[in-house]
């Protein structure tokens, strides 16, 4: 089977959700497919090009009809990763990744079903920025209190999907409050 970049990230993701993102290293990938780690390079650049390539193929399915249900979607696939909001905020983070512009964009887009014409673009583009910093930094949270319960049994389960919701409502509302 001829390696290419998709089977790397292919083989990355499996690789995350079985145990973790600390396990997933370039020596692992290549063990994993069966190559010399050297022969990765030739398709990925460092281990933060493949977190930035592992970001991509998470977010890459995120859409939604209004800013709440992309809110929501973006939440419902981070969480459906293990350590998916870590990975995506390495990777969103990669100076050659196209994939926080690609995800502010379509969230942005998720404004045009509010129809209202008095909202400028900087101000749906900080909305935008906002929603992503609040959905990313709570599924983050809700992932780090999930792994220190089944690691140690301390803490307690917390849904955080009603608090990012109602943020999300927050900041649309507010977008349409006068300053």
């Amino acid at each position: 089977m001829q390696l290419h970049r998709d089977r790397i990230l292919s083989t990355a993701l499996e690789l995350l959700n079985s145990y973790g993102l600390a396990d997933v290293t370039m020596r692992r990938v290549s063990t994993t497919l069966g190559v010399a780690p050297g022969a990765l390079y030739w398709h990925v650049a460092n281990k933060q090009a493949l977190i930035a390539g592992m970001a991509e193929e998470i977010l890459s399915p995120v859409e939604g009809s209004d800013p709440v249900d992309f809110a929501m979607n973006l939440h419902a696939t981070l969480i459906s990763w293990r350590d998916g909001a870590e990975v995506a905020s390495a990777g969103l983070a990669f100076p050659d990744s196209h994939a926080w512009d690609t995800l502010i964009d379509k969230l942005s887009a998720s404004f045009d079903s509010l129809s209202d014409q008095t909202i400028s673009d900087d101000s749906i583009h900080a909305a935008a920025l906002a929603i992503a910093h609040l959905v990313l930094g709570a599924t983050q949270m809700e992932q780090s209190q999930q792994q220190l319960l089944d690691t140690t049994g301390e803490g307690q389960t917390i849904d955080h999907v009603p608090d990012i919701r109602r943020g999300v409502e927050i900041i649309v509302k507010g977008l349409r409050a006068p300053l």
